[in-house]
């Protein structure tokens, strides 16, 4: 039965402060250790560009409204 083992992920230790002053180890598995899966990333940083681009485009209206404003303003 040897072959079913599953081996465990590797751990780090880390060590912590306790109340009293005394450094407590700390177990963190790999995966533990990555906050941000890529998928996150990726879709943290498409939400990012987009949330950007359409902030462009709200500057580039509101140029375009102050453009034709001040050419009517000029035929006056």
């Amino acid at each position: 039965m040897r072959g079913n083992y599953i081996q465990p992920l590797y751990h780090k230790q880390q060590a912590f402060p306790t109340k009293h002053g005394k450094e407590e180890q700390k177990e963190t598995s790999q995966s533990e250790s990555h906050t941000k899966k890529p998928s996150e990333d990726i879709n943290a940083s498409a939400d990012a560009f987009i949330k950007n681009f359409r902030h462009h485009l709200l500057l580039q209206r509101l140029q375009s409204i102050e453009n034709h404003n001040q050419m009517l303003a000029r035929e006056h």
